[in-house]
């Protein structure tokens, strides 16, 4: 299937149970924040599981599997650490809290995330916000929308920036606190402040970020990683945000290929980057390769 080419599956559908799963696990974040039950540790003592995530999974897979009994399921508690795969087949992916550690401290930053795709293309993502009830959705080909505290879907369109001297940028340093990732994030930060950019943030919500990369709210979102290093975002992370980001109107690239300025982002990968305009995303890609060599 190629990217213009339209799904076997209606999208209506999925786009209706996507929001309300997400819905169904934003109500039960908001109403665990402060008590989240049992707390695990993963892959280190920055990246955090909670009994909410797990219920949240539990409560998304669960209509889904009512709703769609065929398709296939990646889900970030459920798949844990293990590499996953991407079949052609219908598959959802599921981020029931994306911002864990925002959770953790209730911090009003967390997300849940949902996306389904086709012959391995996003075709559908939904990433709501459930402290503020923003729900930003996209279908492909059809646009991005937010609904904001129940009122009607407004267009969502990227900002204009052209220039980091007028940009905010987002960016993390996810889970590596080895002094290498250490010392790359902190050169990185330090080469973008250099520009005059307007400034940095660091949300700790990968869905968060790229949702507001579409609503113009941020200029241009990045975080970097690789299967080889075990760090960065993993699909249910970001696939959600791409299309997103696209049909915004803005663009998106694979910060781990050779020659990412023209690399589309591949979801199967760890990294993620999304921009407002070419002029934007030229002039930080250019800094992130740079820094690079």
């Amino acid at each position: 299937m190629s990217d213009t080419t339209a799904s076997a599956t209606d999208l209506s559908l999925v786009l209706s149970v996507a929001q309300e799963a997400a819905r169904l696990a934003g109500s039960t974040i908001v109403g665990a924040l402060g008590s989240a039950g049992a707390l695990q540790e993963k892959s280190n003592s920055t990246d955090l599981v909670t009994e909410t995530d797990q219920k949240c999974e539990e409560l998304i897979v669960k209509l889904l599997q009512e709703k769609f009994p065929a398709h296939k399921i990646i889900g970030e508690e459920s798949n844990g650490s293990a590499k996953y795969e991407l079949t052609d087949d219908p598959t959802w992916t599921i981020d029931p809290i994306d911002g864990t550690t925002n959770f953790v401290h209730s911090l009003k930053l967390s997300c849940v995330i949902l996306s389904f795709l086709e012959q391995k293309i996003v075709q559908v993502a939904v990433v709501y916000d459930p402290y503020h009830d923003e729900l930003f959705y996209a279908t492909k080909g059809q646009g991005a929308f937010l609904i904001a505290k129940g009122g009607a879907p407004t267009p969502l369109q990227v900002s204009q920036t052209k220039s980091l001297k007028q940009a905010v940028i987002t960016m993390d340093p996810g889970y590596g606190r080895g002094s290498v990732e250490v010392a790359r994030f902190c050169n990185l930060q330090a080469a973008i402040l250099q520009t005059g950019v307007r400034n940095l943030r660091i949300l700790g919500s990968t869905g968060l970020v790229m949702a507001n990369v579409a609503a113009g709210r941020v200029d241009a979102a990045f975080e970097e990683g690789s299967w080889d290093t075990g760090l960065g975002p993993k699909i249910w992370d970001f696939a959600a945000g791409k299309l997103l980001i696209q049909e915004a109107g803005g663009l998106t690239r694979d910060i781990e290929a050779s020659d990412f300025s023209n690399t589309e982002l591949d979801v199967m990968k760890r990294s993620f980057f999304g921009a407002a305009t070419p002029e934007l995303a030229n002039e930080l890609l250019a800094i992130i390769a740079k820094d690079k060599k």
